[in-house]
């Protein structure tokens, strides 16, 4: 929670510059964690965990006293070699709207490449993305199971960005919904504080997701639909299981799911070696008025929060040692209104607090 850190004093830092706040993947870190053995990928490798700005700068004997725009929202421990680095290099205020947008091809074609994603955002701040939708495209002769397809594999991915509006879009019909990366239609990687709102997702792998590393915190998912998720075990075949949407890799902290609807699911756990090794995916996240017909999982690293949802939405927080998704995620996730998202107030979350945020 804090919004000041105290670091040595060279380099000097200045009010508006953009800084990272990250540590390494230490031995000691990954203990703390209960993940030895399993969180291998990062370790030994400083990571980004905090995408920040400096608002002021003042001296304290041979040390700097930094002011941040926004609160880090986990322990920043020296053991790890804690530091602060000046970021550069950032697109800024750039935006794309109102396209429609379709790379579906021959079934056979999708399925021999991976992470094929229609649009890509990365390395920006303060930028946006607003009513982006997927089609069917015409004069395509087998579309295999997804006669309707709009997409080869992924939708949007927004990657080592901050302070990003994705509003209004749409991404629907995944052809290649596989193992490796595939049929994300929504996916944030090492990014902080993005929001998106009022978009759809169905018929993909992972409809709204964050995945690949370390790095992810304070992003809202506010009034988004995810229905159809569906994980296929290969081409030839419709059979697969069902695709949640959610946190796929490791640590995902202080996020929100607000106000939304979920006919398939969304999933906090620890997903061991999975993904090479994403482990622990999920700490102090907070879901709010969540409804649908799926399901949620939510197996938080330490805290994680239910509060209010629907009385067709099944959620799951009980802690079984046989079941690996729950394995060091104790406490058992705090759970309030089951069943009662119509009577919740506010209706969200995001827009209560912003609005205080914004009062005189």
């Amino acid at each position: 929670g804090a919004t000041e850190l105290v670091v040595e004093a060279t380099p000097a830092l200045k009010a508006g510059q953009d800084v990272d706040i990250g540590w390494d993947i230490s031995d000691a870190f990954v203990t703390e964690h209960d993940m030895a053995g399993t969180w291998k990928a990062f370790n030994g490798k400083w990571q980004a965990f905090f995408r920040r700005q400096v608002v002021a700068v003042s001296q304290q004997q041979d040390k700097q006293v930094v002011t941040l725009d926004v609160p880090i929202r986990y322990p920043v421990k020296t053991r790890d070699k804690a530091s602060l680095k000046v970021s550069s290099g950032w697109i800024s205020e750039v935006g794309i709207e109102r396209l429609s947008l379709s790379n579906a091809i021959e079934w056979n074609d999708a399925w021999a490449h991976d992470q094929v994603s229609i649009l890509i955002m990365s390395g920006v701040k303060d930028g946006w993305l607003r009513q982006i939708n997927s089609y069917a495209p015409d004069g395509i002769k087998d579309k295999g199971w997804m006669p309707s397809a709009h997409l080869q594999s992924g939708g949007i991915m927004v990657a080592d960005s901050k302070r990003i509006t994705i509003e209004q879009c749409s991404m629907r019909n995944a052809q290649h919904r596989g193992s490796g990366g595939n049929g994300y239609l929504f996916e944030i990687r090492r990014s902080s504080e993005i929001l998106t709102r009022d978009c759809e997702a169905e018929s993909g792998r992972h409809n709204f997701i964050q995945n690949w590393g370390f790095g992810v915190s304070g992003c809202v998912w506010l009034r988004v639909v995810s229905k159809g998720g569906k994980a296929l075990l290969g081409p030839n075949s419709d059979i697969g299981t069902l695709g949640y949407s959610e946190f796929h890799h490791s640590l995902a902290m202080s996020n929100l799911i607000d106000d939304s609807v979920f006919d398939d699911g969304w999933a906090s756990q620890n997903r061991g070696s999975y993904s090479s090794g994403a482990g622990h995916t999920a700490t102090r996240n907070v879901m709010w008025r969540v409804q649908g017909a799926g399901i949620v999982k939510s197996f938080n690293y330490g805290q994680g929060y239910v509060i209010g949802t629907s009385p067709d939405l099944t959620v799951k927080t009980a802690l079984n040692a046989s079941t690996k998704a729950t394995v060091g995620t104790a406490p058992e996730d705090f759970v309030e209104g089951l069943g009662q998202a119509a009577d919740l107030r506010p209706k969200s979350l995001y827009e209560a607090q912003l609005k205080r945020r914004l009062e005189p």
